[in-house]
């Protein structure tokens, strides 16, 4: 308890017995026994790979640090006082994804093989995230489930996290925590990015029923901690916006325009399952430029005609329609009205992420004082080079959600991370040009088949078939 924001939060927290009732919020702000719960966000994967330069600034980690903790080193010991991960050695788990040039070209890292440095570790970790978690993994994975070609990362990841001694939620509990952070429930709805099928989503009725397990048994086992949870975004990721639904000229790189001199859409597989031009809306994904490579999606004319799948539409697992996109929008807000109202039920905060995606995704961004944070892939600085997990950035201003949420909650006043701190460690963020313009031309940006085949593998269905390049319109 020797910490300054221990010695001070327990100053404000004795103030507030007085000054708000007891139910204002659950538990009490004493942070001597931190815990976090969450998926690859809070893991603190980083373009594509969970590895240990990244975890060290997951947003969990952003959070410790700030109310006095020091990040454990991998010969740490269970009786050190410090947050503890399991760390994995770079590359990662997979290869991080990283630009190799100018063009830019995303490629993963060589080096490895990498793996985990911590499993000996003497008891469970604060950080107990779970890439490719959904809320439904919280409850049921262990670390223990026997070993199966094509298994989730879900299950991967579990082994050498919870190293078969318990679910996240039990080991949670069995830290005798005093303060929880969790965050959780993208999963529930990343799949629709791979499959184009909204009904591979999680129900909003077990999604409800899911949480709220989540939530009661942390209650019940840990009826004196704080906690805090987050809300999910409602925009669309990087990974839908950088190809155009337009047919696009290989030599240009520009759309083709029709006779009316607006751009020609792209084929693809309606709402009613029925081929037609791509409406205003639709949301071509990423992976779809291995079929554009063959011709699927476009006109069977000069010079498309020449490939060996022109006129052919891109198939459902490449579009999201604006009908599918809406349902996914609704499935989204069914989720965060059941952590609103399950988390409101327990006197427990909301720290408003949906918020924090909403002011990235504004024109022009947010301003973090000399640096522009936008959506924008590649330059933005929010988001990494898979184009759905967040940078170093963005995990440090997820972090501030949660402290902000924190201090209006517990009355506490814990700093805000700094973005110098992010400077100092990695250095400029953004690719320039030789003439020091930002490399802002989505068309230009390519992606080699290993990054791929990685992208899409870390969260593909059995039922989905895999890319097998993404060069090339």
């Amino acid at each position: 308890m020797n910490r300054y924001t221990k010695l001070a939060t327990a100053v404000v927290v004795a103030v507030l017995v007085v000054a708000l009732p007891a139910s204002a919020q659950r538990g009490h702000a004493d942070f001597s026994k931190l815990v976090a719960l969450g998926d690859s966000y809070g893991a603190g994967v980083v373009s594509g790979s969970l590895n240990e330069r990244h975890q060290v600034w997951s947003w969990p980690a952003v959070i410790a640090r700030q109310v006095g903790y020091t990040t454990c080193q991998p010969a740490a010991t269970a009786a050190d006082d410090c947050f503890a991960q399991p760390l994995v050695t770079f590359p990662g788990i997979g290869p991080e994804l990283q630009i190799v040039n100018l063009t830019p070209t995303i490629a993963p890292a060589a080096g490895g093989p990498s793996l985990p440095v911590m499993t000996a570790f003497g008891r469970g970790y604060n950080n107990l995230s779970i890439p490719g978690a959904t809320v439904g993994a919280l409850l049921s994975l262990t670390g223990a489930e026997p070993q199966t070609p094509g298994e989730p990362t879900a299950v991967s990841m579990a082994r050498f996290i919870l190293r078969g001694r318990g679910t996240a939620v039990a080991q949670a509990i069995a830290e005798d925590p005093t303060f929880i952070v969790m965050w959780i429930g993208g999963n529930d709805v990343l799949s629709t990015l791979f499959s184009g099928d909204p009904s591979t989503a999680t129900s909003a009725a077990d999604f409800r029923t899911r949480y709220a397990a989540v939530l009661s048994q942390l209650v019940a086992g840990a009826p004196d901690a704080g906690i805090v949870v987050g809300n999910i975004p409602q925009q669309p990721l990087p990974y839908m916006l950088l190809i155009p639904r337009f047919v696009v000229n290989p030599a240009t790189g520009q759309p083709v325009p029709g006779p009316d001199g607006n751009p020609i859409p792209l084929i693809g597989i309606l709402d009613n399952d029925q081929p037609g031009l791509l409406p205003a809306g639709s949301f071509v994904l990423l992976h779809a430029r291995a079929n554009l490579a063959t011709g699927y999606g476009l006109p069977n004319v000069p010079p498309f005609n020449a490939l060996p799948n022109a006129g052919k539409p891109l198939p459902d697992s490449d579009v999201i329609t604006p009908g599918e996109f809406a349902t996914v929008m609704t499935r989204i807000g069914e989720y965060n009205a059941a952590i609103q109202a399950e988390a409101s039920a327990r006197q427990i905060p909301v720290a408003d992420i949906k918020g924090l995606f909403d002011r990235v995704f504004a024109p022009g961004g947010i301003h973090v004082g000399p640096v522009t944070v936008s959506a924008q892939p590649v330059t933005g600085g929010f988001f990494g080079y898979d184009f759905f997990h967040l940078t170093d950035l963005g995990y440090l201003l997820f972090a501030n959600e949660y402290i902000k949420t924190i201090n209006s909650a517990y009355g506490t006043e814990i700093p805000v991370a700094s973005v110098a701190q992010l400077f100092a460690n990695n250095g400029a963020f953004f690719p320039e040009t030789p003439d020091g313009q930002l490399v802002t031309n989505a068309d230009r940006l390519e992606v080699t088949q290993a990054a791929a085949d990685q992208i899409r593998s870390m969260w593909a269905q059995p039922t989905v078939r895999r890319i097998r390049a993404i060069r090339g319109h």
